[in-house]
């Protein structure tokens, strides 16, 4: 980029060498050029009697942002000692360049005898001071040059401006990069890629909490540094594919290595960490009537006869596979699925399951036997018109228990690698990848979920003590409940509801998370706090008397991000008005909350730690509730609580979204959002309700990726902006960036060395670097 060369005159910039070596007729030999080499110490000498000669100091390489300043001395330490004008090579001056250094008397004599000279240099970079360069460095920077006679100090002087020509050119082609442009062509730079440069700078108030931009004084303006490294963002070919943003905020090297890219001033070489392992949606199906129950009950019967498999070898079940208008191919695949599940499932003749639950449970089982095991799975229900969303499609199964026994057998088996490899290809490349993925111990994993994930069964949920529900679509144990039939034009009742391990009734989410943030307090040596039952619950919120303002336990709740309720009514009515499911309620243990009632600042980092437990887990909002005789009680959910709103999360921990499908005529309105809804048919037949529902775990939502540092780094204020627009600039269509983590926990406001959490109206408090462009406007830019 720098070692611009246009052969206009051959590949060697030296002019003057150059038309030494150009000249024609009489005048070859006219003129003489010899080089005269500088020694490591500086000195050199002309030691031949020489004709009307002019010395010039040549460069040897090339300058960037540099200037050279060479002195040279003549007839060092004798009595005609000299000391010379300095010589001065202006920045991107170029390698072969030369300025005359010393032209000796010759108009009384023609020639000169030889003499010595010594060369010193020193280098200034940006203003800063000079150094002098010495040695090796000297030798490789300049040398000497001695142009002999008339013709050639002539052919020097009308060819001097060449070499300001040359450095003109460098400059100019240096100064179109972000490297090397200053001033004016920074600017003009910003003004292509609309980015301006910052007259103004971020300012946090401590006092208010507010961040603004103040303007700095004039002539002050933003360095040409720090505006060179914003338009680097713009100023390259970038696609949003995740390798380019990682490189873009990292640079180049491994997880390990230091930042090397945009964020290369991050303490401590921190890199960005991009996560994209999304939590996957939850399906649910119900079959309701619109009218007719019989349109349900037809359509069951069509599933059955026509559709699902029955894997149990009886004479009705094989009539009615035989039956089927199929090409005798698919009878025969069908037959041999059929025959490949009852070597490793027990049916009973009544059971019916969809094909590509078939299909999966058949490459459990087959894995089963590749393993060399016998166990023989107890199927205990399959479809079932009676049996809900669950099973009524034939969507899941209810398969019996693993024994302890079972369960390490199988772990076992797959971890041994010295095992015989059979001939089913299948079997063996699920084998492999179990093995690859990591078989958790049986005490973490009894129901052997690495199994039948591997197989293609993404639902693996305890449905009691014995029995566990199986299934090809991701439920996470999400079940609707409505009715088998609606009258046309009148609203039916439909309810969605994540169910835990077990099917208590309760959220899984809130359930888990409860139980995982119970057992860390306890652990940390803290007294357990007592649940209460839903109804107790109700009837203690109602009893939550309404307190003034100004309580010492009022400050401690707003330090641990919770809100001071003072007049419950309406928050009690808005509680009652949530899904029971959805909501759970502690009371904190009686020692924590006396001494949060009277105000004493250790109680209140208990419950800021606390707080913090239930936001590992997942949960969404927490709301207390201060009630007589010294007792707190805290509402915990996984959706925004009144008051309280989301203070856990950003967004609700679990949601809901339905939609309907029309069969055979039937078609109805939902409304499409939330735990309840009312289903109203509009014209006879039969409608799929389908509910569509996620769980935030910690891991991100499909069409985003979450941006991630390591724990105790932080990000000023321009750094903090700087990463703002660099995601706004890689920012796929349809897809979000979630930085909720990073302005939580990693922006230092005060610049003390700790992260401050960002309030909502603060988070979005940063300048955007690049404007929207018009014509005329370079100007204002």
């Amino acid at each position: 980029m720098t070692d611009l060369r246009v052969p206009v005159d051959g590949a060697d910039p030296s002019v003057e060498r150059n038309l030494v070596d150009q000249l024609e007729g009489p005048y070859p030999g006219t003129v003489r050029r010899v080089v005269v080499p500088v020694a490591a110490t500086g000195a050199a000498v002309v030691d031949w009697t020489s004709r009307h000669p002019l010395l010039t100091v040549v460069l040897r390489r090339d300058l960037v942002e540099e200037t050279v300043r060479v002195t040279v001395t003549v007839d060092p330490g004798g009595t005609g000692e000299r000391v010379l004008p300095p010589v001065l090579f202006a920045p991107w001056s170029a390698a072969g360049a030369s300025v005359p250094a010393y032209v000796p008397d010759t108009v009384d004599e023609p020639l000169v005898a030889s003499f010595a000279v010594a060369v010193t240099a020193e280098r200034t970079i940006e203003g800063a001071a000079a150094t002098a360069v010495t040695g090796t460095a000297l030798t490789g920077l300049v040398e000497l040059a001695v142009l002999e006679g008339n013709l050639g100090r002539l052919l020097y002087l009308v060819s001097y401006e060449k070499h300001r020509l040359r450095r003109a050119a460098r400059e100019v082609h240096a100064y179109r990069t972000l490297a090397h442009a200053r001033r004016d062509a920074l600017d003009r730079i910003g003004a292509d890629v609309g980015v301006a440069r910052f007259v103004d700078e971020l300012v946090h108030e401590p006092a208010s909490g507010e961040v603004y931009a103040r303007r700095l004084a004039p002539p002050a303006r933003e360095p040409d540094a720090a505006y060179a490294h914003r338009l680097g963002l713009y100023r390259r070919f970038l696609l949003p594919t995740p390798g380019a943003v990682r490189h873009l905020l990292n640079g180049p090297g491994a997880d390990t290595d230091p930042n090397a890219g945009l964020f290369a001033d991050l303490p401590g070489g921190a890199r960005f960490t991009l996560r994209e392992d999304d939590d996957r949606f939850a399906v649910a199906i119900r079959l309701v009537a619109a009218g007719d129950p019989q349109h349900r009950t037809n359509f069951l019967a069509h599933l059955r006869r026509d559709r699902l498999v029955l894997p149990a070898n009886t004479p009705p079940n094989n009539t009615v596979h035989a039956g089927r208008a199929l090409p005798s191919n698919r009878l025969t695949e069908v037959t041999a699925l059929r025959a490949s599940l009852r070597q490793s499932y027990a049916f009973d003749s009544a059971h019916a399951i969809a094909p590509p639950l078939a299909a999966a449970l058949d490459r459990a089982g087959r894995v089963c036997r590749a393993l060399g095991s016998t166990i023989v799975w107890q199927v205990t229900r399959a479809q079932d018109d009676a049996g809900g969303s669950r099973y009524e499609l034939g969507l899941g199964v209810d398969v019996s228990w693993p024994t302890p026994a079972q369960a390490t057998d199988l772990r076992n088996r797959v971890l041994d690698t010295t095992r015989a490899v059979t001939d089913d290809r299948t079997a063996e490349a699920l084998i492999a990848a179990a093995r690859a993925a990591g078989v958790p111990t049986v005490a973490a994993d009894g129901e052997l979920a690495w199994l039948w994930r591997v197989c293609g069964l993404a639902t693996t949920h305890r449905v009691s003590t014995t029995r566990m529900y199986l299934s090809h679509l991701p439920t996470r144990g999400l079940a609707v409940t409505a009715p088998l039939s609606a009258a046309i034009g009148a609203d039916a009742a439909i309810e969605a509801q994540f169910h835990a391990p077990g099917d208590p009734g309760g959220n899984a989410l809130l359930l888990a998370g409860l139980t995982a943030a119970g057992a860390a307090w306890t652990t940390a040596g803290e007294p357990a706090w007592t649940p209460l039952t839903d109804a107790a619950a109700r009837t203690r919120w109602a009893a939550v008397p309404t307190r003034p303002a100004g309580q010492p336990v009022d400050q401690l709740l707003a330090a641990a991000g919770l809100p001071a309720v003072r007049d419950p009514a309406p928050v009690v009515a808005a509680l009652n008005r949530l899904p029971d499911e959805l909501v759970e309620t502690i009371e904190l243990p009686a020692a924590l909350a006396t001494a949060l009632i009277a105000g004493q600042p250790a109680a209140g980092d208990r419950l800021a730690r606390l707080v913090g437990l239930l936001r590992d887990q997942h949960l969404a909002a927490a709301l207390p509730l201060v009630e007589t005789g010294n007792r707190i009680l805290l509402v915990c959910s996984v959706i925004g609580l009144p008051q309280a709103g989301l203070n856990l999360a950003e967004r609700r921990a679990t949601g809901f979204r339905w939609y309907t499908v029309g069969l055979g005529g039937g078609t109805a309105e939902i409304k499409a959002v939330g735990a309840r809804t009312a289903l109203r048919p509009t014209h006879a037949g039969l409608v799929a309700v389908v509910a569509l529902s996620y769980v935030r775990t910690g891991r991100t939502d499909p069409y985003e990726f979450r941006v991630e540092l390591p724990d105790g780094v932080t990000l000023t204020l321009e750094q903090y902006e700087r990463l703002m627009n660099a995601l706004t600039r890689v920012c796929p269509l349809g897809v979000e960036i979630n930085t909720f983590g990073i302005r939580r926990d990693h922006v230092d406001l005060d610049a003390d060395g700790t992260a401050e959490p960002l309030r909502p109206a603060v988070a979005r408090t940063f300048r955007t670097f690049q404007q929207r462009r018009h014509r005329g406007v370079y100007d204002q830019l």
